[in-house]
């Protein structure tokens, strides 16, 4: 986090552009305060003129002359409070821009670390902490501070002795509403931690209502709510009950001063070494002082917590991207990629000093082949297709396509190349249409029609009334889940990818449906390199060779037939699924001349031991 000066520099920049509203701000809060001050200087005279003159005519042209100055002191009043806004909302327009697009342009790895109720809630109640204290606390504080030394420099004008009876107690002032500041500021730091837990608490509940209802976790949500959101009061009440503790003793404090005032000038008036009007005219500038001081602690705290909002805000527009962009990279031009891929001794750990979950891996995919990431959850499949687009970046090693390392790539050339079907299916409240190009928002609509025909998509959206312009509700809650996976796998096919990655993408469609789903796609895979990462064996029918996965590495490399006669994790895993159907497949299989074996020495060896380990098991079960 950087140090208090840093922070009010970077805060500073964000008023730069803006410097001309900011001047305009402290020409109205100089000329403002000099009317003001100027005030009880009239009213004092006004009252010595009554007395000396015993004439109330007298003070005709002086009371003329306030109601002027009190008419040009509301023009510049206007001048201070809307300069504060104008400024205020400039800078907060400014720096939501850079939050969203520090948030849009962070990595996968950042967004595993934080929740995305935390984040919403710096992007709101954060910035709005730094809002309060650039639209209002801005022009409060410089109005503020310059009021407080236009009364002094005025009071030492008037009278030597008035003038230290009004600045001795402002030390004590001061410190009680530092005092004040440090006492509310436990309870608003803890009011926004637990105005973020709320959130993320809301945003969960909203996105997994199906989970709750189904599980009938009403209550225990609500009691959940309940009390974060009880926190949340507590601080607020406790914050109220120190304010409502210091604010009384600073006015008291004041008040004390311009009594003092009176008396002081009364004891000087009645001999006549003082006049009267200099009396009213030290008490009404006293006067002037009661509102900034009864304010100033809650300034302060504004002050506060506007920079600790500014620390959080800085935390996401501050964080490394550890997924950048070289200065030096590559623009790939739409249609140049042939797709061979390469991992090259490829490490992952998605968090420092934590378990791999590649170890290793050295794999090539021959551009224009279908292969298939096959093995147990958690196993790295998924996480070695995510290295291909730059999701992440390998701890070691490299992914390289064409011969080129993608960090060489620049990021949205590399991604329009690389389409992806995730198995975490996203929809947005939009169209069908829109949703379908979501990645090409000026593809003709015949174009959507056939990526959708060829994901089966097109069977249920012509069946609706609008048709691919029905609006599909938030996350496309009022979809199946194989309809949304039908249209995300229509957006990605829209784009034309030369590399196309199928993560678990028809997992929630029918059986019926995968199979067409299937017959489609083995044309659009012919001529692009294709990934298919799954746990069914169906799918496979669609590769040219397999790739098992077990503990980050690879294991198993190979086509159906020759994985099934190594008898390794690959064959175990078939088994297991589709035994039934044994003999039908690898009667196909036997039909055509498999492509070349590759099976790594580790892969020899694993196989090898995991087929010991099942003799061992089954001579200990009695010979199952």
């Amino acid at each position: 986090m950087p140090d208090t000066w840093t922070k009010y520099r970077k805060l500073a920049s964000y008023a730069r552009p803006y410097w001309i509203t900011f001047g305009l701000m402290l020409v109205s809060v100089i000329l403002l305060t000099a009317l003001r001050v100027y005030v009880p200087l009239l009213l004092g005279e006004a009252v010595q003129d009554i007395v000396d003159l015993r004439q109330v005519g007298a003070i005709l042209p002086i009371s003329l002359e306030i109601i002027g100055i009190s008419a040009v002191s509301a023009v510049f009043q206007y001048g201070l409070g809307y300069g504060g806004q104008s400024l205020g909302q400039k800078i907060i327009y400014d720096m939501r821009n850079k939050i969203f697009s520090s948030i849009q342009n962070q990595s996968f790895s950042f967004h595993d670390r934080n929740e995305t109720g935390q984040l919403m809630s710096r992007a709101t109640g954060d910035v709005e902490a730094v809002r309060r204290l650039l639209a209002f606390g801005s022009a409060q504080i410089l109005g503020n501070l310059v009021l407080l030394a236009g009364v002094v420099v005025e009071i030492f004008y008037l009278n030597l002795q008035l003038a230290l009876i009004v600045v001795l107690p402002l030390p004590i002032i001061v410190y009680i509403s530092w005092r004040y500041s440090q006492s509310q500021a436990p309870h608003w730091k803890r009011a926004r931690d637990h105005y973020g837990a709320m959130n993320s608490i809301l945003q969960q509940n909203i996105l997994g209502m199906r989970v709750v209802r189904s599980f009938s976790a009403e209550e225990q949500e609500i009691k959940k709510f309940h009390v974060g959101n009880a926190a949340y009061r507590d601080d607020i009440i406790g914050a109220a009950a120190v304010r409502s503790f210091f604010s009384p003793m600073l006015v008291l404090i004041l008040n004390i001063a311009g009594a003092l005032v009176y008396l002081v000038g009364g004891f000087q008036v009645i001999p006549g070494s003082m006049g009267i009007g200099t009396v009213i005219a030290a008490a009404n500038l006293v006067a002037l002082l009661v509102g900034p001081v009864r304010f100033l602690g809650q300034l302060i705290l504004i002050a506060q917590n506007g920079m600790a909002g500014f620390d959080r805000v800085l935390e996401i527009t501050d964080a490394d991207i550890e997924v950048s962009e070289r200065q030096d990279a590559i623009e790939l031009e739409r249609g140049s990629l042939r797709g061979n891929i390469e991992f090259r001794g490829v490490t992952f750990e998605y968090a420092k000093n934590g378990a791999p979950s590649l170890r290793d891996v050295n794999l090539e995919i021959h551009a224009g082949e279908a292969v298939a990431f096959v093995g147990a959850t958690g196993s790295g499949k998924t996480t070695a297709a995510n290295l291909i687009p730059r999701f992440y970046d390998p701890t070691s090693g490299s992914v390289q396509i064409d011969g080129i390392d993608v960090r060489d790539f620049k990021l949205k050339s590399l991604r329009t190349g690389v389409g992806i079907v995730s198995q975490d299916i996203f929809l947005f409240s939009a169209t069908v249409r829109e949703n379908i190009a979501y990645g090409m928002p000026e593809v003709p609509l015949d174009r959507v029609i056939e990526a959708a025909r060829i994901a089966h998509a097109d069977e249920f959206v012509e069946r609706f009334p609008e048709k691919y312009d029905t609006l599909v509700g938030e996350r496309g809650v009022t979809l199946s889940g194989g309809q949304k996976q039908r249209i995300a796998i229509a957006r990605t096919l829209v784009t034309d990818p030369k590399i196309l990655i199928l993560d678990d993408s028809l997992s929630s469609v029918d059986v019926e449906t995968e199979r067409a789903i299937q017959e489609s796609l083995k044309a659009v895979i012919r001529g692009r390199t294709s990934i298919i990462i799954t746990q069914r064996m169906s799918s496979l029918r669609l590769v040219d060779r397999i790739v098992v996965f077990a503990d980050g590495r690879v294991v198993e490399l190979g086509t159906h037939a020759e994985l099934l006669k190594l008898g390794g994790a690959y064959a175990e895993l078939y088994n297991s699924q589709l035994a039934p159907y044994q003999g039908q497949r690898e009667s196909e299989q036997e039909s055509t001349e498999p492509p070349a074996i590759e099976v790594s020495p580790e892969a020899q060896t694993y196989s090898k031991s995991r087929s010991q380990q099942s003799g061992a098991k089954k001579q200990q079960g009695g010979g199952e």
